[in-house]
């Protein structure tokens, strides 16, 4: 596998004025995202669920380093002045269905308290198949958590817990203790890129969930920290 970095790839940065930070949008991430696809489809060893250690509803595969080089090569471009440092990037189908999810995977999360500590996600499937939002914990009045923030997590997984009424199954859009703020739609080679601790969540429909990576919800979620170079 050799994806190549899109020299006419396009970025939108959108300011989320709720926390006082920003989102990236970059479509047409790879000039050859079909390498990707490929190795997904012909060399990749899906992890049963859980195996990665996260709470993620689906199974997962590490991508080998050409796909660590070219996301870093995005970063170093899009980001002056940082040192990327890439933990892992793994390709994920969603394959759990609604009536087995914990109460934790039916509201957003986030992925770190650090404010260094960013993810994306690399869309390889069409708008279909659910994008990602942003949230605000309404009781909190918050998007983004950070290390002082432990006992408002708390509180806010507590609440979750304790409330009955809520349907099961994925959240897509707004209830009682969470609003939608932003909304960004799955497209083909489109990589969205956030901090890690502000509250997001796929929107996963039924037709979503399947473990084949031809018709399924195939992405590659990464995880990094943008360090300032010293």
């Amino acid at each position: 596998m050799k994806p190549v970095l899109n020299a006419h790839l396009k970025i939108e940065k959108i300011t989320l004025d709720e926390c006082h930070c920003d989102v990236y949008v970059v479509d047409d991430f790879l000039e050859n995202p079909e390498e990707v696809q490929a190795f997904a489809q012909k060399s990749a060893y899906f992890n049963p669920i859980g195996k990665d250690g996260t709470l993620y509803p689906g199974i997962r595969d590490a991508l080998p380093l050409p796909y660590h080089r070219v996301l870093s090569a995005l970063l170093t471009a899009l980001f002056e002045g940082v040192e990327p440092e890439i933990h892992r990037c793994m390709l994920s189908l969603i394959t759990q269905q609604p009536e087995q999810l914990l109460s934790v995977q039916k509201m957003p999360h986030i992925d770190s308290t650090d404010n260094q500590e960013y993810a994306s996600v690399h869309y390889l499937c069409g708008p279909q198949m659910g994008g990602t939002s942003i949230y605000r914990f309404k009781p909190a009045n918050r998007v983004r958590f950070d290390q002082d923030s432990q006992d408002e997590i708390m509180a806010m997984v507590n609440m979750v817990e304790s409330q009955q009424q809520d349907p099961d199954g994925y959240l897509n859009g707004s209830n009682q203790l969470f609003e939608q703020v932003l909304n960004i739609e799955a497209k083909f080679n489109r990589l969205v890129l956030y901090p890690s601790n502000i509250l997001h969540s796929a929107n996963v429909h039924p037709h979503s969930i399947s473990a084949h990576p031809s018709n399924g919800r195939l992405t590659v979620a990464s995880f990094f920290r943008l360090a300032p170079n010293s």
